[in-house]
């Protein structure tokens, strides 16, 4: 994907970002409900990997800070994507037709490193 994204692409801005949201950030995010239990060492490793294609996709010199980059890309941070993907996720297990999935038991919020219980309780 360098060569389409990189420094020296001749592709838009447009074309870049969108090749990055469509290949790349859901190879990263794959299985986003499983990186809730992940270590932070593991997603600062993802976060720096986007960090990374932004600074590719913008071409952006090293003194302009990545938070920026991503301002101005519109991009979240992956760690707030997955959890975004997350409660997507349990949301439709919460709300699906099917009786199997449905006698799924909870959670116990009281056991640590569960992934339902990593997210937020008000979504």
């Amino acid at each position: 994907m360098y060569p389409l994204i990189g420094r020296s692409s001749k592709l838009s801005l447009r074309n870049k970002l969108f090749l990055y949201k469509t290949i790349l950030r859901p190879i990263m995010s794959y299985a986003s409900p499983l990186w809730g239990a992940a270590a932070k060492t593991h997603t600062q490793k993802l976060e720096s990997t986007q960090n990374i294609i932004a600074r590719q996709i913008t071409d952006a010199h090293w003194y302009i800070r990545n938070r920026y980059i991503l301002k101005d890309l519109r991009l979240t941070s992956i760690v707030t994507y997955i959890k975004k993907l997350a409660i997507k996720f349990f949301h439709k297990i919460d709300n699906h037709t099917n009786e199997a999935i449905k006698e799924i038991p909870s959670y116990d919020p009281r056991k640590k490193r569960r992934l339902r219980t990593l997210l937020p309780s008000d979504n």
